[in-house]
């Protein structure tokens, strides 16, 4: 993937020794928020002499302001020209009366909107990126002989060896005899679909799998048939030769969500893995690949499922009134709760029985609010006893005592996925992300169990965790929460996306519940470090992705990368890089969409809060960007990222980024009042 450089940069460049950006937040009285500056280190400066030119003095003082504002920087002596370099406000007025005249001139507002508009695509942009890829061929033609037997036809574009096997979900991959390949990539063969007599209504997936010399998987060609009672000789489907190569745009918005959920959607008593065989139960597959991928063994051929994805998409089925669906999903995983409140990341459920040993505090969380919604929303009391199970026996063994943070959750010990662990080990750091996770839970469950005392306890955990957020994971300097904090090596300092967008998800909340108790001031102060964290995601996380179609439609793509910096437990996993830390800031293409409709839905809860009416169009700009790129699937689905790293980031389709595109979609909706409530008091 050819990756291109970001053209639109939302930058003031000032005509002084070093290019200056300025970003001015809400001043509101209290010395955090004030402005951070930020410039471009040129060759020859040193520390020195940039506080004494933008200061007019330099001191230890100083010296120690600006090393915590630049944590990158390991030895005072020594800076590299090209980086970028943050000048925090310090308290005597000669650091003030270097900028005054400066501000006054830029007259720039709390945030910056300037580049709210869609990107133009530049004339001469090299898109050599085509998404979709490029089929490597074609199955055209269905049609019925008798009552489970089908000629399918097609093509390939490839020198591969091939095979046809019909695979059933929940069972095997039958290979097809006979199948062979005309000197044209035409070929037409003879399939069993099914029982005689029965499988009707049931999915069967037609492949066409490639293989290289060495006899491995290299690529396939599918298409899902629903097995319905027919005629012999009726045709299901029939493309021309010239529909073949034509990009088709997908459904978008709740009817992208549907087609998507329909096709990835399992009944959970006919699952393989024996503990997701719960009554009355439904998963919904995390991942679908539209062409071949590494990742597709692990992610999606077998069916893999996971703890958040499957939250997500129930939070967004309860919002859209699918309550029976909504509760479906949430009932296989109540079912996996163990005593202790531990409940698994993931697991496989179609030809395999792999459930990972380990257990995540963020994911717990957002699973711990979906039933909360639940029982609010259906008004139903079937998730109490798991409700409180979760907050008594996982979260609150789980709070460290010097900060009120929860811990990350657990790594099982002796297991590969295929037995039970036989001891759990706690993780001693605390997660920004599973920590804003846990207040937006708890601060929920206190508004639904509003007048009980379990209630007023989760509020006074929610109270506690929120008083370590604010003050072991805020970044005063940059005006973003650090990623977390670590137990005998405090503060980590490593820049993500979630810490700015959910970070001003949490702010809000603290806004909209000081708002509540007549704390005005408090409010206001909430709110003002919310606009810093969301003006540090635009200056830092922002990127465009340029694309082109398999018909030659070009487009872009705009939205956000998920870290800033090098992060040194973020390597390269393969590759001449293999070792190396990533380079964040140089993924310019990279667009995460599950990041990105977080930030979205940050801007539209800003905009709630202040009447702000350009707050609030840029969240329908990237709402309409997400909508742009779930248009280039064929089924409704939304690319979790739109380049792969492995271990870290999959170029498929994912659930939780499209549940996430469906709360954007559901705040642009006439809701209940019931449901706006709940939306009220879980933006996530």
């Amino acid at each position: 993937m050819v990756r291109y450089k970001n053209i639109i940069k939302s930058t003031i460049i000032l005509s002084l020794s070093v290019s200056l950006f300025i970003n001015q937040a809400v001043a509101i009285g209290d010395h955090e928020e004030q402005s951070i500056f930020e410039i471009t280190i040129q060759s020859g400066d040193t520390l020195a002499s940039i506080c004494r030119q933008y200061y007019g003095t330099f001191n230890k003082d100083i010296l120690a302001k600006l090393l915590q504002a630049n944590p990158f920087i390991s030895n005072p002596n020594r800076i590299y020209s090209g980086k970028r370099l943050y000048l925090p406000s310090v308290s005597f007025k000669s650091s003030l009366k270097s900028y005054s005249s400066v501000l006054k001139k830029s007259n720039r507002k709390s945030f910056s909107l300037d580049n709210s508009r869609e990107t133009a695509i530049p004339s001469r942009q090299n898109f050599s990126t085509v998404y979709p890829p490029l089929s490597q061929g074609s199955l055209d033609y269905f049609k019925w002989t008798d009552d489970n037997t089908a000629i399918i036809k097609g093509r390939v574009r490839t020198d591969a060896d091939c095979r046809f096997f019909v695979y059933v979900p929940g069972d095997l991959e039958y290979e097809q005899m006979g199948f062979k390949i005309e000197d044209d990539g035409v070929f037409q063969t003879r399939a069993v679909i099914g029982r005689k007599g029965r499988d009707y209504g049931k999915k069967f997936i037609l492949k066409v799998v490639m293989f290289n010399e060495h006899n491995e998987r290299i690529g396939d060609i599918r298409r899902t048939i629903i097995r319905q009672r027919h005629k012999n000789d009726e045709v299901v489907w029939s493309y021309s030769e010239s529909d073949r190569d034509i990009f088709i745009p997908g459904p978008i918005g709740w009817s992208g969500v549907e087609r998507w959920i329909d096709i990835q959607k399992l009944d959970a008593s006919q699952t393989d893995n024996y503990d997701f065989q719960v009554p009355k139960g439904i998963m919904v597959a995390n991942y679908r690949y539209s062409t071949y991928n590494p990742d597709e063994k692990y992610l999606s051929r077998y069916g893999r499922v996971t703890l958040y994805g499957s939250s997500c998409l129930a939070k967004a089925l309860l919002f859209e009134n699918k309550i029976d669906e909504a509760e479906k999903i949430l009932r296989v995983w109540a079912g996996q709760i163990e005593p202790d409140g531990k409940i698994p990341r993931s697991a496989n459920v179609i030809g395999d029985n792999y459930i990972s040993p380990d257990v995540r505090t963020g994911e717990v969380a957002h699973f711990l609010g979906a039933m909360v919604a639940a029982k609010k929303i259906a008004a139903s009391e079937e998730w109490d006893g798991a409700i409180k199970k979760i907050v008594y026996q996982y979260l609150k063994p789980l709070m460290n005592k010097e900060t009120g943070l929860v811990y990350g959750g657990y790594n099982g010990q002796g297991s590969d996925g295929y037995s039970k662990p036989h001891s759990y080990k706690m993780l001693k750091w605390c997660s920004a992300e599973h920590n804003f996770d846990v207040f937006q839970a708890l601060t929920l469950i206190s508004h639904v169990f509003n007048g009980s005392q379990f209630g007023l306890e989760c509020n006074n955990i929610a109270s506690i965790v929120a008083k370590g957020i604010d003050s072991y994971l805020w970044d005063s300097a940059l005006g973003t929460f650090n990623r977390g904090w670590r137990e005998n090596l405090g503060i980590d300092r490593a820049k993500a996306l979630d810490c700015s967008s959910w970070g001003a998800l949490y702010l809000l909340r603290q806004a909209k519940l000081n708002k509540i108790r007549k704390n005005l001031a408090d409010s206001k102060r909430y709110i003002a470090k919310a606009r810093r964290c969301l003006n540090y995601a635009n200056r830092n996380f922002k990127t465009n992705w340029f694309f082109k179609t398999p018909d030659g439609k070009t487009g872009v793509i705009q939205g956000y990368r998920p870290y800033h910096g090098k992060i040194d437990d973020l390597i390269w996993e393969d590759g001449k890089n293999a070792g190396a830390m990533i380079d964040w800031d140089a993924m310019n293409s990279m667009v995460w969409s599950e990041g990105t409709l977080g930030v979205a839905m940050a801007w539209e809860e800003l905009a709630g809060l202040t009447d702000n009416i350009e707050a609030r169009k840029y969240a329908q700009l990237l709402y309409r960007q997400m909508l742009k790129l779930q248009s280039l699937s064929d089924q409704g689905g939304v690319l979790y990222s739109t380049e792969q790293i492995k271990g870290h980031f999959t170029m498929g389709e994912e659930l939780a980024s499209l549940s996430w595109l469906a709360y954007v979609a559901s705040l642009n909706k006439k809701i209940n009042t019931n449901k706006k409530d709940i939306i009220w008091w879980m933006p996530w």
